[in-house]
């Protein structure tokens, strides 16, 4: 058989499987191709969270949702980084935020001349210049931050409530052509090479010339090809559980999570506007599921409900995610951690592939090996950034934290620790999903303060120099304080609805 792609079958649940119909539906539903999801029961839960990162707003546009649609459907809080605390033993708490890069022009980072003046005596922390960094610690939202100097400009995502998110997608992918049929149970039909069908537990036999697999940990339709193989990362990542619960709403929403390391692990506050999502990730040979969820509530300093969820995660990633005629999306592809905002983030990248991938033909899909490439070095990257808050933590006391410390860091991660402790550069990878000034922000947090400094920083004369920080530092203060609160934001957005009703 051959001939180009026409038809495209989805296997999956939640945000994966939707965001993967949607995204591929408006890409080529022009072009006669047929999506079709085969709808897994959900594995969200009531209680269940996603942080997003900023390019979150721009899959929206692509699809054309609406953004205050978002908000208001999903009991989003706009997000503009991850506060972490007691990573560092007595070290003060930092923000990481969603800075974004400038635009090239042939000058220095930024980041290089705040280096040099903090050797000269420069008392001021880097957060201080970072627009996102900055808004976050005021609990503001960098709203439309890079029209006024695109040098200075920072993005923000969402807090959103899982299962509302999910099911606004699935509306919108079905109200845009997707079809879908429910099932409990699947049986899948391979020929070790590629996918042929898969069988409803009522009987229905769907075929098609492309499968994703979007079924999360499980892959049930990668793992039943040859070559399908998992990597974990369990060396580099301890934990073995994430508990799910939920608090009270807090009273003056902040733009950012709360990360917050424990002996055993760490727990997250993920505030939203009718309730504090909490996530907890750790080992469970330190702790039970019971201390734990008893434990949260010291940490957070709030109650939390009876109905906490518990359930495994192995963080890793699968050696081929694409083989033969079907595609692994999500999790289905890779387990990271719920840290950084990267869930949605990582469907929305492999989706992104894979519509710039598309395969021409039915019957050959060499777009599978470059395919492959990309999503590793997507996830390697994120791995290594995640796993950057754990190889330098400075937790000494703690058997969970000792482990983590120790282990071998991978070669690329290994090459940024190296160039930044000796000079503060972040040599910067293809498909890197964050900025060097994020990469910065976190290494300087835990505690990796460089030794030097780019040297070729010195032929700008020193008044130049003492004039660009001063400058810099006066027009981040002026842009954070023209930017709305979370508060003043989320209610813009309610007078914005409400005013497209009455139109």
């Amino acid at each position: 058989m051959t001939g180009p792609v026409r038809t495209v079958a989805i296997v999956g649940r939640d945000v994966a499987a939707w965001i993967a119909a949607a995204s591929i539906r408006r890409a080529f539903g022009g072009a006669s191709v047929d999506v079709r999801v085969v709808e897994l029961p959900t594995l969200l839960q009531p209680m269940d969270v996603y942080a997003a990162v900023p390019s979150i707003r721009g899959l929206h546009r692509l699809l054309g949702l609406n953004e205050s649609i978002v908000v208001q459907h999903c009991d989003a809080v706009p997000m503009v980084g991850q506060r972490f605390s007691n990573w560092s033993q007595a070290a003060p708490p930092f923000l990481h935020a969603f800075e974004s890069d400038p635009p090239s022009g042939g000058d220095f980072s930024f980041i290089q001349y705040w280096l040099k003046g903090r050797q000269e005596g420069l008392k001021v922390d880097l957060s201080h210049f970072g627009v996102g960094t900055a808004a976050a610690m005021q609990s503001r939202v960098p709203v439309d931050a890079q029209e006024a100097d695109p040098a200075l400009s920072a993005g923000f995502g969402y807090h959103l409530d899982a299962r509302a998110y999910a099911n606004l997608i699935k509306r919108y992918a079905l109200h845009n052509g997707v079809s879908a049929l429910r099932t409990g149970q699947l049986d899948v039909i391979s020929n070790g090479s590629a996918i042929e069908a898969v069988v409803t537990d009522d009987g229905t036999r769907v075929e098609a010339d492309l499968f994703l697999d979007a079924s999360g940990a499980e892959a049930v339709l990668l793992s039943k090809l040859n070559g399908a193989e998992f990597e974990s990362w369990r060396k580099w990542f301890p934990a073995d559980r994430v508990l799910a619960a939920s608090a009270p709403s807090l009273k003056d929403l902040p733009s950012f999570s709360q990360i917050s390391a424990i002996r055993e692990g760490w727990i997250g506050l993920f505030p939203l506007r009718s309730r504090t999502a909490i996530t907890a990730v750790y080992d469970s040979s330190l702790i039970s599921d019971a201390d734990l969820a008893a434990s949260i509530p010291v940490v957070a300093r709030m109650p939390i409900g009876i109905d906490a969820v518990v359930s495994p995660i192995v963080p890793g990633m699968q050696a081929r995610p694409w083989i033969g005629n079907c595609v692994a999306i999500g999790e289905a592809a890779v387990t990271a951690e719920p840290l950084d905002a990267v869930q949605i983030h990582l469907v929305h990248a492999f989706t992104s592939h894979l519509v710039s991938l598309f395969p021409a033909t039915v019957d050959s899909m060499p777009e599978a090996s470059a395919f492959n490439s990309a999503i590793r070095r997507l996830a390697e990257n994120v791995r290594d950034f995640q796993m950057a808050h754990y190889k330098l933590n400075r937790r000494f006391d703690d058997a969970f934290w000792n482990r983590a410390r120790d282990a071998d860091a991978p070669l690329s991660l290994q090459r940024k620790l190296s160039l930044f402790g000796l000079r503060g550069i972040v040599p910067l990878n293809d498909d890197e999903s964050f900025s060097e000034w994020n990469w910065a922000e976190s290494f300087l947090g835990h505690g990796l303060n460089p030794g030097g400094y780019d040297v070729r920083i010195d032929r700008v004369p020193d008044e130049e120099h003492v004039i660009k920080v001063q400058k810099r530092m006066r027009d981040v203060a002026e842009l954070v304080r023209r930017m709305p609160t979370v508060g003043q934001f989320l209610s813009s957005v309610e007078a914005s609805s409400a005013e497209n009703v009455r139109a």
